[in-house]
């Protein structure tokens, strides 16, 4: 009975903390500045057919969590997906309504990105939803995604995250 006790006192011990361990906040690392998410309706190709991710940043020491997925045909036209933002020290959601263009490029750090724009619903605290257009940048720089991948979400006139890179999550690119 003894040696059961200690076993579970071990494993509850364990447990506290990796718990601790994976809350454990730390600084957001910088991103490189590589500009606005464009939108420029240039064909910029699309090698990547979906992207899908979730996870965590936190722009100016903020807590943001999010999770997509886009899939697109093969021109490169948006066929599915959706879109979830929540702000966490105002209590505001965003949750795409639709999806309107899509495309996809190099990053910087060698991985792909992903540029996709449309309209979200916004809701601020209990307050009413409301309508906004967005655009979203979600580049996937390799394996573990936390410390690499790098998030944008820009709610047009009401939020901008910034390039981000992920402090929790992963993005990937299919």
């Amino acid at each position: 009975m003894r040696k059961r006790r200690n076993m579970t006192l071990a494993a509850g011990l364990v447990t506290a903390a990796l718990v601790a361990w994976a809350c454990e906040r730390s600084e957001t690392p910088a991103a490189p500045d590589v500009g606005a998410p464009s939108f420029d309706g240039m064909d910029h190709g699309c090698p990547v057919k979906k992207f899908t991710g979730g996870g965590r940043i936190d722009p100016r020491g903020e807590k943001v969590t999010f999770g997509f997925n886009v899939h697109v045909n093969e021109n490169c036209q948006p066929i599915k997906g959706q879109l979830q933002v929540v702000y966490h020290p105002l209590q505001t959601k965003w949750h795409s309504t639709s999806i309107t263009s899509f495309t996809s490029y190099a990053s910087p750090e060698g991985g792909e990105c992903g540029e996709w724009r449309g309209n979200v619903r916004a809701k601020h605290g209990n307050g009413d939803w409301h309508d906004h257009n967005f655009a979203v940048q979600a580049c996937d720089n390799g394996e573990p995604g936390r410390g690499s991948d790098t998030f944008w979400f820009v709610s047009e006139g009401e939020y901008d995250t910034g390039r981000t890179v992920l402090t929790g999550g992963n993005i990937q690119a299919h």
